[in-house]
């Protein structure tokens, strides 16, 4: 395989060339302008539009940028997806993590026009983000974005059920259709999806199959098995009989006011058949992981997950590692929240919900190089520091926090950086997160011209 250069681009001129000068868009003047535009948004990307652009000429440039009709997020998007896949098909395992969420704009729905129903209300409004990334998943680390869709979605008339919908209007669809516009791998490199509970349809999983993507997804519906005796055995009782394989200390997320926790779990595996349709002798073999907690705590709900996947589950280390691949569907949770809180996606305010898709082909990106940075932050620790990072950078972080630059590590850079960003480093607080991170880089980068514009004013 070809090597191949992944993660965090420390330049934001250069990071901003690299996903907006190759866009063709229908006029030179537009695509120049696209690389402008994003460079803005990377330097500030929480900041409001007029912040961002700086000068009224600028400002009154993307508002006219963003109400231009040959402009789409697809088009914006379209250079670094391709990339992305491009990265992806140089690598022997990439992940392809699939993920939604919702984009609401309630606060603003008297103004803007185009927007759809959102949330459990049924005057809630706003956008569906569907989001693929790619991910290496040993060492973990975020390619970037190869395919995201944004959908307006209809209002459901009150006692309609999920079935009773057409197949073009349910958002089921979603999954598949991510899968059909990725493609499939080369031969000798796997491309595995991984998938919460919305993607464990049947349908889906033949999609992954025929594109030639392999999946590993969450699963809670309780189908038929097909075994030899011809007997009525069903797929979550049968794994719940399994005898435990080996165990795995799992991170678990804090969610709905629950603390974030370590989880002692139960990993035990095994093959199984499916009937592909009902009334249908066609069938399917996967490989069932499932991971239960052996002591959850004190009146709290213990963790189950019960993992479908068509890569083979031979081994202990095989199950393990099934269950760490399904860990990094968080990540894109993460990076909705990176486009949501560091982009401030939802704070945009537009008369019609198209200029908000257009922004996206901008903070959609932007929000994958938080995540990146974040990523990189926590990855080989006890690198030098100056192996990885700009020199200058390493000496600037060291001069400003009195520290010697030739003992910094990675992870002391890292943290010195977010450190200049607000974090405060205590033992509770653990690793710090992509916004202290990205603060403290804008300080440092600031640093880091100031040093540059000095250099030049010396030069005779």
């Amino acid at each position: 395989m070809k090597q191949v250069s992944v993660g965090f681009e420390a330049e934001p001129q250069a990071w901003a060339r690299q996903q907006w000068a190759q866009v063709r868009l229908a006029d030179n003047r537009l695509e120049r302008r696209a690389v402008e535009l994003g460079y803005r948004m990377t330097l500030a990307p929480g900041a409001s539009l007029p912040r961002q652009m700086a000068d009224p000429a600028t400002l009154k440039a993307a508002y006219r940028f963003l109400s231009n009709q040959r402009v789409s997020h697809v088009a914006l998007s379209q250079v670094h997806w391709q990339n992305t896949r491009e990265a992806a098909r140089e690598i022997a395992c990439v992940l392809l993590v699939q993920d939604g969420s919702e984009l609401d704009y309630t606060h603003y729905a008297q103004t803007m026009a185009g927007l759809g129903s959102v949330g459990d209300r049924r005057f809630n409004y706003g956008l569906l983000l569907h989001t693929t990334l790619g991910v290496l998943p040993e060492p973990r680390r975020v390619l970037g974005i190869v395919h995201q869709q944004v959908v307006r979605r209809q209002l459901i008339p009150e006692g309609t059920g999920r079935r009773q919908r057409p197949k073009a209007e349910r958002e089921s669809r979603l999954w598949g259709e991510a899968v059909q516009a990725i493609g499939g791998p080369p031969a000798g490199v796997h491309w595995v999806v991984v998938a919460d509970r919305a993607a464990d349809d049947m349908e889906f999983l033949l999609r992954c199959r025929e594109q030639g993507c392999d999946v590993n997804l969450r699963i809670y519906q309780d189908r038929r098995l097909i075994t030899e005796d011809q007997q009525a055995h069903y797929l979550l009782a049968t794994v719940r009989s399994w005898p435990v394989a080996t165990y795995k200390m799992v991170d678990i997320r804090g969610r709905g006011g629950r603390p974030a926790r370590q989880a002692r779990v139960a990993i035990s595996y095994g093959q199984v058949q499916v009937r592909i349709k009902r009334h249908n002798p066609a069938s399917l073999v996967l490989w069932i992981v499932r991971a239960a907690e052996v002591e959850p705590p004190p009146g709290g709900e213990p963790l189950e997950w019960i993992l479908a996947t068509t890569v083979a589950v031979e081994t202990p280390a095989d199950a393990q590692q099934r269950v760490d691949w399904y860990t990094t569907r968080w990540l894109v949770e993460d990076y909705h929240q990176c486009l949501k809180t560091g982009c401030a996606i939802e704070q945009r305010d537009f008369e019609d919900a198209e200029r908000i898709q257009r922004l996206l082909g901008f903070l959609a990106l932007v929000a994958v190089r938080l995540l990146q940075l974040r990523e990189d932050a926590r990855l080989d620790p006890e690198t030098p520091a100056d192996t990885a990072v700009d020199t200058l950078m390493v000496k600037l972080l060291a001069a400003k926090l009195k520290r010697s630059p030739e003992s910094m590590s990675l992870r002391t850079f890292w943290r010195g950086v977010a450190q200049l960003g607000g974090f405060l480093g205590r033992r509770s607080d653990g690793e710090p997160g992509w916004k202290t991170l990205w603060q403290g880089w804008l300080q440092l980068e600031a640093l880091a011209e100031g040093v540059r514009l000095a250099a030049t004013l010396a030069d005779p």
